[in-house]
């Protein structure tokens, strides 16, 4: 290995030591990385001079006495990034600063459903949300389906989209690297890097409008061969409903379960109207319900038997409206799992999947794209000092 690679290498542990410990010292990162302090004050002078650290005065002496320690942060202001989520009929719009805290918050309709009308109204939302006194670093987008090497291959919600080299039109619009995700693997990613306990091994279940799962295994997202691990909507199976194998997708979806709905009740159906048919025992939801829920739970059951997660989080508003759905669904687990399932549910998706892209190209700006980084999961706006 030569000089310029082991400096490189000792230049991301230093700012990743930061990033996670902020504030801290040379001193403590010298201790910590088993660095001559030469080598970490050259390292910190660099990074002051990239604008990615600053000096915030004095730190306490230690109980021996001797000189204090000067106090350094990471500059989390030293840009910020946009990241998109392109939904069903709108696109959800977020900006953080380099350390995940959220600036601002959007969600802006899609008139139409041309996929050249989705492009247009993610570059306007890009356009509405950008911060003319600070420096855009990067943009992430969240699709449903699949991506691979930044393109997108399978398009699950907007038809014609994979047609479009997305990630190319927003970089040459906006002049700054573009990355795309599947939304089910970003969550996966807010899930390690966001949450107060980082999960290791976690997996993120999407039930909105396709079954699909993000996998974090030791810490990394997995995503198999060709990037299509976790597509496990198009799965058959019989016994939810029908006399012929069904893909799960068709019964164990929040899109799913309106569309069934809005047929046999002959109008349009809100979660507020399937959460009042189930207080009063209307037997049509109580159907449809029963069988969106053994779907949910024949997932689960071979996620859990097959990768032994600490924690599973599903995306679904179904199931934030009707919770009991969840514990039916355990309760079909339980002769197999056990009691104590690790099951929860996202408080809110569309963050929680935003958070995951700031996360993924926060990561690509900073050149720090192994290892633990602590983000901060808070809301901090532009006017704050």
């Amino acid at each position: 290995m030569n000089r310029v690679t082991i400096r490189q290498i000792n230049e991301l542990n230093v700012l990743r030591e930061i990033f996670n410990q902020s504030p801290t010292s040379r001193a403590s990162i010298s201790k910590t990385l088993n660095l001559t302090k030469s080598t970490v004050y050259s390292i910190f002078t660099k990074l002051e001079n990239d604008n990615l650290i600053y000096d915030i005065g004095q730190g306490s002496s230690t109980r021996s006495g001797g000189r204090k320690p000067a106090l350094t942060n990471f500059n989390a202001r030293a840009g910020y990034t946009v990241n998109i989520k392109i939904n069903a009929d709108t696109i959800s719009c977020m900006t953080n600063w380099l350390d995940g805290s959220e600036i601002t918050y959007q969600e802006t309709p899609v008139t139409g459903d041309a996929a050249s009308e989705y492009l247009l109204a993610v570059y306007q939302a890009i356009k509405s949300i950008l911060i003319d006194s600070d420096e855009l670093l990067g943009i992430s987008v969240a699709v449903f389906g699949v991506v691979q090497n930044n393109h997108i291959v399978r398009s699950n919600v907007v038809n014609g989209l994979e047609k479009f080299d997305l990630a190319q039109v927003l970089q040459s619009r906006f002049n700054v690297p573009v990355v795309l995700g599947n939304e089910a693997n970003l969550s996966a990613l807010y899930l390690r890097d966001f949450t107060t306990t980082s999960v290791v091994d976690g997996v993120s279940l999407s039930l909105i409008n396709d079954v699909s799962t993000g996998t974090i295994i030791d810490g990394k997202l997995y995503e198999g061969a060709s990037n299509e691990a976790g597509e496990i909507g198009r799965a058959c199976y019989y016994g939810l409903g029908a006399d012929r194998p069904l893909a799960v997708r068709e019964v164990g979806t929040d899109l799913a379960v309106i569309h069934q709905l809005e047929s046999l009740k002959k109008q349009s159906v809100t979660f507020a109207d399937i959460r009042r048919w189930y207080d009063n025992g209307d037997e049509d939801t109580e159907a449809v319900l029963h069988h969106f829920s053994m779907g949910v739970a024949i997932v689960l059951q071979n996620m859990l038997l097959a990768l032994n997660p600490e924690k599973v989080v599903i995306a679904s508003q179904l199931l934030r409206s009707i919770p009991e759905i969840l514990e039916e669904a355990k309760q079909f687990l339980t002769p197999v799992i056990g009691e104590k399932a690790p099951i929860e549910l996202f408080n809110d998706v569309n963050r929680s999947v935003l958070l995951g892209g700031c996360a993924l190209i926060s990561r690509q700006v900073l050149g720090l794209s192994e290892g633990k980084l602590i983000f901060k999961n808070r809301s901090l706006p532009i006017s704050e000092q």
